[in-house]
């Protein structure tokens, strides 16, 4: 661990000359992420220089009307750099109204309705930044948009595609340490490895242009989301939001290849969730609205974009996983565990289905269905068929796209096997 290098640019309340709050701030406890803010008028974009006086200016309106100190949790210029507003464990007042302000942080980015409304990279950076110390402080996984909840245009259509496609989750929380340079390794690949910004590579190790990096070479790799002079605390994981598990819950450990065949299943499993974060961070993002678990034309878009970045041509880069770019692409482990190798349960039969079985089988479908969202059990799923069963499937079978008596919550063989339930030690037909 290495607390005295710093995986982003902090500007502290007493940097930027911020005015003492003239009240005490209100704990916040468990939030479930962060919503994500604009200026929300005309603003023509600042030089560095003048970005603590934006934050101080923005101060002084919140402050000469209602509020007793401005507003954000912290806010975010175009060159990156995160400013401290009312900070970490405690609520913002930006988000709406007190159970809004409860719920989640409040990150604003300088930017406006006119003007400047596009972010810089470097500012996508430093929201990312922000949202990774605010996870650090025990914030959950949720980045929402100001308008998600009430009723405004913040934060912009461009901020708020951002926030919808997943750009702006830092991902995996790298804690600090060193690096050895190994053959042909590049700067990039090194960022890539531990999901941190080349620019803090570069500045604690006081690199200089073009970068060439000789073998053995020890670089200090800086904690993501860590000010200056801080310690990592943890494993960054962040609060629980009850989304599938993100990238890091199984520490260092990654997922294995899960075999070709298992893609062209088109899985529902957190393991493509896993898989499009690292994409997105890979700078392979071709997704709509972000990764979700389900196997989708813009997973195999995106994995095309990632072969073609790792230099394969023509059949090489078919969008379909081979096991030599899943290793370099390094997925995080998940819940779903080693997917390429379970044994799965066969289809047992409609019919079987219908006798209301109590058998394993079933409490294995019910921890199935759990996991993909389908949760309709009041008291969790178990071995005999109930209604529960059914509604739970129902819920599945919906995901998937049938609807009408092709929902009608009894499993068929289709709908069965996108479900992929793990092989019991033995079937009772009780």
């Amino acid at each position: 661990m290495i607390p005295e290098v710093s995986g982003m640019y902090f500007v502290s309340r007493k940097q930027w000359n911020a005015q003492p709050p003239k009240e005490d701030y209100t704990p916040i406890a468990n939030p479930k992420g962060i919503k994500i803010h604009y200026l929300g008028s005309l603003f023509l974009g600042k030089e560095h220089s003048e970005c603590d006086n934006q934050m101080r200016s923005v101060q002084s309106d919140h402050m000469s009307g209602e509020y007793f100190d401005v507003v954000y949790s912290l806010a975010v210029c175009q060159h990156g750099y995160v400013y401290d507003g009312r900070g970490k464990g405690h609520q913002s007042g930006a988000n709406g109204d007190k159970q809004l302000n409860a719920n989640h942080y409040a990150v604003l980015a300088f930017l406006g309705k006119n003007g400047v409304s596009q972010p810089s990279q470097s500012q996508i950076t430093g929201i990312q930044d922000a949202i990774a110390y605010l996870r650090r402080a025990g914030a959950g996984n949720e980045i929402k948009g100001h308008r998600d909840g009430y009723s405004t245009e913040c934060p912009g259509e461009p901020l708020y595609k951002l926030v919808k496609d997943g750009t702006l989750d830092p991902g995996k929380l790298w804690n600090g340490g060193t690096h050895e340079v190994e053959p042909n390794e590049t700067l990039g690949d090194i960022s890539l490895k531990y999901n941190v910004p080349q620019r803090y590579i570069i500045d604690v190790n006081k690199l200089k242009a073009p970068y060439d990096l000789k073998v053995g070479e020890k670089l200090e790799i800086p904690a993501r989301g860590v000010p200056l002079g801080e310690k990592a605390p943890g494993n960054g994981g962040g609060g629980d939001d009850g989304s599938d598990d993100g990238p890091g819950d199984g520490g260092d450990k990654l997922t294995p290849f899960p075999g070709a065949d298992w893609f062209k299943s088109e899985p529902y499993s957190s393991v493509i969730t896993t898989m499009g974060k690292r994409l997105v961070a890979a700078g392979c993002n071709k997704y709509s609205e972000g990764a979700g678990p389900q196997w989708t034309s813009a997973d195999q878009a995106s994995y095309k974009c990632w072969q073609e970045k790792l230099g394969y041509t023509g059949a090489d880069a078919d969008r379909w996983p081979g096991e030599s770019s899943w290793s370099k692409l390094e997925v995080p482990w998940t819940k779903d565990g080693d997917v390429g190798n379970q044994t799965l349960a066969p289809f047992p039969g409609a019919e079987w289905f219908k006798s209301k079985p109590n058998s394993p089988t079933v409490t294995a479908m019910g921890k199935r269905l759990v996991a993909v969202g389908c949760n309709k059990y009041s008291e969790g799923p178990g071995p005999q068929w109930t209604v529960s069963d059914q509604n739970s499937y129902k819920c599945w079978q919906e995901k998937l796209g049938f609807t009408g008596s092709d929902a009608d919550g009894w499993p068929g063989k289709t709908s069965w096997d996108k479900l992929r339930v793990p092989k019991t030690s033995k079937r009772s037909l009780g």
